[in-house]
């Protein structure tokens, strides 16, 4: 039995501590090295929203075949992002360093979750015409392949807070921004194709808690300025190989 007379400090059990992780990881107020790391990465997020082939896909005629390239090469992040989080899960200490309870059960109940979408996608992608087979064993474009082994780096060489930031903060938050930004023309193509929209309507439509709840993570498991440093160098990182896989599959750049 165990006592309840000793003063040992014990995390709450695995259901009651899933039950109150959200209410813990609600918005704080950003620290200045934050606000300033955020301010300073504008241009690198604003140049993925504004790139050519979104906007083309939102205002022009759709892009049908860059659209099948870049559903294809994408697919190996997509399928990747749960075994992402499974390596910096291993990062975690069980309470050795702060806000280690709270990264570790965030990441195991989110896992399951991220291990919906690789068949979601699967889904939207068999709408545009690809099947399975073509999906499941196509080689990515060297620039996609550059993100998704940069995204494979980060998560075994960097700490648990540049992990965060390069996959959970930068993917996931500026993809919620995109989807956003076509799913209108994707709902004309599919009308009431539910099954095709879903990972699409899934990340437009969300209430950016990922994104949200990985900078909050951030926020916490960041050790000093140096690290500070590395997190921002992270993002920036992400988001320029994303635009960089993004504009490979668009023919009008370059």
């Amino acid at each position: 039995m165990a006592s309840t007379s000793g003063s040992v400090t014990r995390p709450p059990s695995r259901t009651q501590h899933h039950r109150t992780i959200r209410s813990e990881l609600t918005e704080t107020p950003h620290p200045a090295w934050a606000l300033t790391m955020l301010d300073s990465l504008k241009s690198e997020w604003t140049a993925v929203l504004e790139a050519p082939f979104f906007t083309a896909t939102v205002q022009g005629e759709f892009p049908e075949e860059p659209w099948r390239r870049l559903l294809l090469d994408f697919f190996c992040v997509v399928e990747a992002f749960p075994k992402y989080m499974g390596v910096y899960l291993a990062k975690t200490t069980f309470g050795q360093t702060p806000g280690d309870y709270l990264a570790r059960d965030w990441l195991i109940g989110n896992i399951r979750t991220e291990a919906l979408h690789a068949q979601w996608y699967a889904d939207w992608v068999a709408a545009h015409g690809i099947g399975y087979e073509e999906l499941v064993s196509h080689r990515p474009g060297p620039e996609v392949g550059a993100l998704y082994e940069y995204l494979w780096s980060i998560c075994y060489r960097g700490t648990l807070a540049e992990a965060f930031a390069a996959v959970n903060y930068a993917i996931e938050g500026i993809t919620g921004e995109w989807t956003e930004l076509v799913l209108p023309v994707f709902r004309e193509r599919y009308g009431e194709d539910v099954q095709a929209l879903r990972w699409l309507s899934e990340h437009a439509e969300y209430d950016d808690a990922h994104p949200r709840e990985a900078f909050e993570l951030i926020k916490i498991t960041v050790r000093d300025e140096a690290e500070q440093e590395k997190v921002e160098a992270a993002i920036r990182r992400s988001l320029e190989l994303f635009r960089r896989g993004i504009d490979a599959g668009f023919p009008a750049v370059g």
